[in-house]
């Protein structure tokens, strides 16, 4: 089963263009759950890391958390998501809240060899993504040079 994304979310940059959008989906989290559900995303396994900090989309605030992503062993998230959830209330799919639920909202702990398997699932899906994407890609250039034959009629 691929690794889920959770906060995705269009404007970010990480996301995907059909993902959802930050500002639609903040205040979607009442209150009083945002507490425990930052607290399980905080302390997810630290999956990936990068060089630079992420910056609030709203604000422009700076360093609101450094760019890495966690885990839980079935979805993976930016570390900023916490920092969107405590204070934007920013909704998060059913699916992984109701994992958070099923968890007592404890992030389990994966060894080095769970952590590989999906590092080379993850891998291997960025593979299968990008040459979808060259795929698209080329039908589209393909389709607009059809379209400007058929102007050309």
């Amino acid at each position: 089963m691929p690794l889920q994304f959770a906060g995705d979310f269009r404007e970010l940059g990480s996301g995907s263009d059909e993902g959802p959008s930050i500002v639609a989906a903040r205040g979607k989290i009442p209150e009083a759950e945002r507490s425990r559900i930052g607290r399980y995303l905080a302390t997810g396994v630290v999956f990936a890391v990068s060089s630079w900090p992420f910056a609030d989309w709203f604000t422009g605030e700076k360093n609101i958390a450094p760019a890495r992503t966690h885990t839980d062993g079935v979805w993976h998230w930016r570390a900023d998501l916490p920092y969107y959830v405590l204070r934007y209330g920013v909704a998060l799919p059913d699916a992984f809240l109701q994992r958070m639920r099923d968890l007592d909202w404890k992030c389990p702990v994966l060894s080095r060899q769970e952590l590989h398997a999906l590092s080379e699932q993850l891998a291997f899906e960025g593979k299968v993504r990008q040459k979808l994407r060259k795929k698209q890609e080329k039908e589209a250039r393909v389709r607009r040079a059809m379209e400007r034959l058929q102007l050309k009629k």
